[in-house]
């Protein structure tokens, strides 16, 4: 992969957030901004003085948010070249869609059992901010992903299995590039749209009923969908 130049310009808002919060968590929610903004892409080496430079702070807390890009998976440490995001190959995809499938269906079922009205009303909310956002004809692609993130999280935070949640985030954190290269194809096909308002919509018809064995199994046939279609498509951050 061709190296691209992955010099950006401070927002403003980038600039406020540097006002807010420890320093190197600071510095990751930017980089990982820009990893969902498409400025920072797959390969891409992360140069400690360059990003110092262009956020204006020192290099010790860029050192600290390279370590925890590293640590989410992110990223990696490579001898003689430096730090550079990770390149998703096929094979680790569908690994992590597999680990998806196994962890994610356990806690939205364990969910069901715990859910409570008000936690009802609120992942209908979210529901609505879906629909709102996906209706919007300047959709981006990270919003989707973000409301999506949102309400899967909301789910299974519900459970209150931390730990596993805690490796589900890591899984889905390792798959922004990969979700935001089929979230650009997702915004433009209203079928797909349409297919994902539903799925969300019967999730939240499971919650109601408390019916978690429906859940699980809604879960499972989803992702080993994504599976097969990945498995089966040689362009597989087009699916």
């Amino acid at each position: 992969m061709t190296e691209h130049n992955n010099r950006v310009t401070m927002s403003r808002e980038n600039q406020e957030m540097l006002k807010k919060d420890t320093l190197p968590m600071r510095v990751l929610n930017i980089l990982m901004d820009w990893i969902m903004d498409g400025k920072l892409r797959m390969g891409d080496k992360l140069n400690t003085e360059e990003i110092a430079r262009q956020l204006g702070v020192s290099r010790m807390p860029i050192r600290e948010a390279l370590n925890s890009l590293e640590k989410m998976g992110l990223a990696e440490s490579v001898p003689y070249v430096g730090t550079r995001l990770i390149t998703l190959t096929q094979e680790d995809i569908l690994e992590i869609y597999m680990m998806r499938r196994m962890l994610e269906p356990m806690v939205a079922e364990e969910a069901c059992r715990k859910i409570t009205e008000e936690d009802i009303v609120f992942l209908e909310q979210i529901l609505d901010e879906y629909k709102e956002i996906v209706s919007n004809p300047e959709l981006q692609a990270k919003e989707v992903h973000l409301i999506n993130r949102k309400y899967h999280f909301t789910i299974y935070n519900i459970s209150g299995m931390k730990r596993i949640c805690g490796v589900i985030e890591s899984l889905w954190d390792t798959l922004s590039f990969f979700k935001l290269i089929y979230g650009r194809e997702f915004i433009n096909d209203s079928e797909k749209v349409h297919n994902m308002i539903a799925e969300h919509e019967s999730y939240i018809t499971s919650l109601k009923r408390k019916d978690g064995e429906t859940l699980k199994r809604q879960l499972q046939d989803n992702l080993e969908s994504r599976i097969l279609n990945i498995s089966q498509n040689k362009d597989f951050y087009m699916i």
